[in-house]
């Protein structure tokens, strides 16, 4: 077996033990997250989009608490996450999810604000272009949005053997066939704030392909557009308290006064240095959101 495979392999098994002591972690954390993280009007919806190979319950915790915390939300209802067999399945999507999103606007009364896990992220990237009306903004948990076909060595090997498996296509085939197509995909969707929660530690994706690209960040078209680095595993993402504490932030962010994410402000003042440890580098902010 070759080194490489045999690092991912290791480093895939590393992560899903991480994503273990995470979801531990936010048992036992409930009681201070439920003090601490921002509450919701009660009239909030938010779908949220698993990771590839991923069922619908793998995000259960994630809308548990988003529930608990006064939004309204939702899973994506398609089961699994089988990965694309094509780029079709791309607008395929559009038609199984469109009416869905369109329907919890009108029924809410505000525009959806949609959460993807990895391969979800990079839905709710692509369901966002489709219905920007609809979307009031993306969060993605370590989405692999900006990998090209000539970069999947960034990707863990073990996630091209289950895409094999899933879709009987290798990854590089469909990064092909998404740049053969001229596919927007690493482009942000436009006029639709944009979260990038994402991990230097990610045993699946590189950080480089999981984060906004500076390109994208320094785009002066007034969009929020928004990098935050925490230290978690790529599979507990959905689990992981610091996460969910930065999502719930996230999603009362005022659109036309976005500030940056900081961990700090939810620590008493001695212990102002402690997110340091958990959130390595400030949040990074599009240009724009500073106007």
């Amino acid at each position: 077996m070759p080194v490489k495979t045999t690092i991912d392999i290791l480093r895939l098994q590393g992560d899903a033990l991480w994503a273990g002591g995470e979801f531990a972690a936010k048992i036992l954390t409930e009681p201070l997250l439920d003090q601490m993280a921002p509450r919701g009007d009660g009239r909030t919806p938010v779908l949220t989009l698993p990771g590839f190979s991923g069922p619908e319950v793998s995000l259960r915790p994630l809308n548990r608490f988003l529930n608990k915390r006064g939004f309204v939300a939702d899973s994506w209802g398609l089961g699994i996450n089988r990965g694309p067999e094509s780029m079709e399945y791309i607008a395929t999507l559009g038609r199984l999810l469109g009416d869905r999103i369109k329907m919890m606007a009108d029924e809410h009364g505000k525009a959806v604000s949609l959460i993807g896990q990895s391969l979800g992220g990079i839905y709710s990237r692509e369901l966002a272009r489709m219905f920007p009306d609809e979307v009031d903004r993306v969060i993605t948990l370590g989405s692999p949005a900006h990998v090209k076909a000539d970069q999947q060595h960034l990707i863990n090997k073990g996630v091209g053997f289950a895409m094999r498996w899933f879709t009987g296509r290798p990854v590089e085939e469909l990064l092909n066939e998404a740049e053969l197509e001229n596919l927007s995909l690493h482009s942000p969707p436009p006029g639709v704030p944009l979260v990038a929660i994402f991990s230097p530690y990610d045993g699946i994706a590189h950080a480089d392909t999981t984060s906004i690209p500076k390109e994208y960040l320094d785009l002066n078209d007034g969009v929020p557009r928004e990098n935050i680095e925490i230290v978690c595993s790529h599979i507990g993402m959905g689990v992981n308290p610091l996460v969910l504490l930065a999502v719930a932030d996230r999603l009362v962010a005022d659109r036309d006064n976005w500030q940056g994410f900081d961990a700090r402000s939810y620590v008493p003042g001695p212990l102002k240095g402690l997110p340091q440890l958990f959130f390595p580098e400030p949040a990074m902010l599009a240009r724009s959101s500073y106007a």
